[in-house]
């Protein structure tokens, strides 16, 4: 009499087909997201326009008018003139990274020429706040915004707490004529 041994009853798992399976779910979910979030993330462009228009919004401005008149002023070769805001030399401490970050850098601003001599006046007036305004922008910049290449964000951070602080839109745009930062 042979006797025969019953059919192994264990269940067994998914196998090796399986997580293959569900690892390729997991990495085409993940590419999805950031593809669509790369669709999603505005230009340096899109920003900056907007932030013009949510300052302009603030103050209660027309923003259609307001806005076609900044780029036909800048566009129409109207006169501006540069005028320094400032040499600076600033060192800061990381304590998460453990790293001390020095920064030099001199400023200018770009001002209508038919405005300069009120910027002139109006900065004689604040100098003090409006250095103090970029060292603290500086302060509070992130390493990768001071390694962007065109430092967008801080220049329009300049430019609008300079304009604050005289009062006026004065100030067209910022540039930076040299700066150098080591991280140590």
């Amino acid at each position: 009499m042979s006797e025969t041994t019953p059919p192994d009853t264990k269940p067994r798992g998914p196998g090796m087909m399986g997580l293959i399976k569900a690892a390729v779910i997991v990495a085409v979910l993940v590419v999805v997201e950031i593809v669509a979030a790369a669709m999603l993330i505005p230009s340096a462009e899109d920003t900056e326009t907007l932030a013009r228009d949510l300052a302009r919004a603030s103050k209660g401005e027309d923003l259609a008018a307001n806005s076609d008149k900044d780029a036909a002023t800048l566009a129409e070769g109207e006169a501006t003139s540069e005028v320094e805001l400032g040499s600076f030399n600033i060192t800061r401490f990381d304590p998460e990274n453990d790293t001390t970050l020095n920064i030099d850098f001199t400023v200018f601003g770009v001002v209508l020429a038919a405005e300069q001599v009120e910027f002139q006046e109006a900065f004689a007036a604040h100098t003090s706040r409006i250095q103090e305004q970029i060292v603290m922008t500086m302060h509070g910049a992130q390493t990768s915004d001071l390694s962007t290449a065109g430092l967008g964000l801080i220049k329009r951070q300049i430019v609008e707490k300079t304009n604050r602080a005289v009062g006026k839109p004065l100030l067209r745009e910022v540039v930076f004529t040299k700066i150098n930062f080591v991280q140590r």
